[in-house]
């Protein structure tokens, strides 16, 4: 018994020996048809002889191994090389898949953009070494899931699951939108900044930049004092009595900054907040021949100092110049205020020109209808200037829709209803009741 566990055990190792040799110096990639032209006869006569160029891949009835069986000793152990240097090349819309296999085998690959993969399948019915699958027609920067079933010539399975590649995307400029809802309060804790992020789909985080002098429109410029996806911080390192100027950058997955949002304030632990109510004072009107657009949808209006315009809030709305300062950080930026003149939001001018020559700021739709402050400042050697301003008359669809069911309207319908009701009452119940009475009696007395 000894000698035939040492034989089989010899032979075994012989066979593994000879199965790499093969691999490694025959040319096999093109598949089992080109390797059995390769080697020697094969005589069937269910002895391998290497010697007579039998194996496994020229005669697999001779050449299959016996494995010795497992009598607690353990047996030779088979290492199973069915999927080797696995790679996935990836463009916008394919994918190529290449593996290798130590013997040769057919392989069924399906894939999909979920884990049940369902969106394809391919099988390859010829015994390989070398593997390639190309996937085309794939959505642009989506992640898609695939698994790879193999079967070797003597019927051994296997499979690879849960294997993940993303296609690529198109280079993203497109900025994210800007954090809207930007409030500054002072406690003596600190300053609380809050905000509401945007709602990109590839929104990343919100970066806040701080500043003692004034604002600036750069997301690199000051002093980092907040990084994250959250909706507000506490800035504790503030001193009384000093002003702030915070600026507020949404960031995407693509790197994209937006244009940024502004707010300052003045440190005051232990009295009133007074942010957004301050009025700017009155300034001078810097004349400039640069030109003002405001478009909303198809929308497009010539915007000089003064002028009113009539708007949807439910639609965003942007401003374009063509002014632009060759001075480093002479920000251009619009504050909006409401009819209390308390500011709501103030944006940056995007540092970059779109294809026309035009800086742009995008105001994001508003959330109540009404007449709205709006103006331009610039920075001029780091002094604030006015530039132009304006007003915008906001109407809204969906306050209109719940103007007709304030509670006043209710009140009234409730009431007219009731009216309604009694009247149908004493109708029904009363007064057609006497007529229907005194109609029989008279009958009865004319009988």
């Amino acid at each position: 018994m000894r000698n035939f566990r040492l034989t089989n055990t010899l032979f075994l190792a012989i066979f593994i020996f000879l199965a790499n040799f093969s691999i490694s110096n025959a040319s096999l990639s093109n598949g089992i048809d080109v390797n059995l032209n390769v080697g020697g006869s094969c005589n069937n006569n269910n002895i391998c002889e290497p010697a007579n160029g039998e194996d496994l891949f020229s005669c697999p009835i001779d050449c299959t191994p016996v494995i010795p069986p497992n009598t607690g000793g353990g047996g030779v152990p088979i290492v199973d090389n069915m999927f080797k240097d696995l790679t996935v090349e990836v463009s916008f819309t394919t994918a190529t898949i290449r593996w290798k296999s130590v013997i040769p085998t057919i392989s069924n690959l399906k894939w999909g953009t979920n884990p049940d993969y369902k969106d394809g399948t391919i099988k390859n019915i010829n015994f390989l070494l070398d593997h390639k699958v190309e996937l085309t027609g794939l959505k642009e920067g989506t992640l898609y899931y695939f698994s790879i079933s193999a079967e070797s010539l003597l019927g051994k399975t296997n499979s690879l699951e849960n294997q993940m590649f993303r296609t690529l995307s198109l280079l993203d400029t497109t900025p994210p939108g800007n954090p809207t809802n930007v409030h500054a309060t002072s406690s003596p804790v600190g300053i609380t900044i809050s905000w509401t992020n945007p709602t990109d789909l590839d929104f990343d985080y919100v970066r806040v930049m701080r500043n003692d002098y004034r604002y600036y429109g750069s997301p690199f410029i000051g002093r980092l004092v907040y990084e994250g996806d959250g909706k507000y911080f506490v800035d504790a390192n503030v001193t009384a009595s000093h002003k702030y100027y915070y600026s507020l950058f949404s960031r995407d997955r693509a790197g994209n900054y937006s244009s940024g949002s502004l707010v300052s304030i003045i440190h005051n632990p232990n009295g009133l907040d007074t942010w957004g109510t301050e009025l700017t004072p009155a300034e001078k009107l810097e004349s400039l021949s640069n030109i003002f657009v405001v478009t909303q949808n198809s929308s497009t209006y010539d915007f000089y100092p003064g002028n009113t315009f009539s708007l949807s809030g439910d639609d965003p709305i942007n401003i374009k110049t063509n002014y632009f300062s060759n001075i480093k950080n002479d920000d251009l930026w619009i504050e909006i205020r409401n009819s209390d003149g308390v500011i709501i939001n103030q944006y940056f001018f995007s540092r970059i020109k779109d294809k026309d020559g035009f800086l742009n700021v995008s105001v994001p739709s508003f959330e109540k209808g009404g007449d709205y402050h709006v103006t331009i400042y610039r920075y001029k050697d780091g002094v604030a200037q006015l530039i132009n301003y304006g007003s915008f008359k906001i109407t809204k669809v969906g306050e209109k829709q719940i103007s007709v069911w304030s509670p006043c309207f209710i009140f009234w319908f409730i009431i007219f209803i009731l009216i309604i009701l009694i009247i149908l009452y004493l109708l029904f119940f009363i007064i057609l009741p006497k007529i229907f009475k005194r109609f029989r009696k008279d009958k009865n007395e004319n009988k």
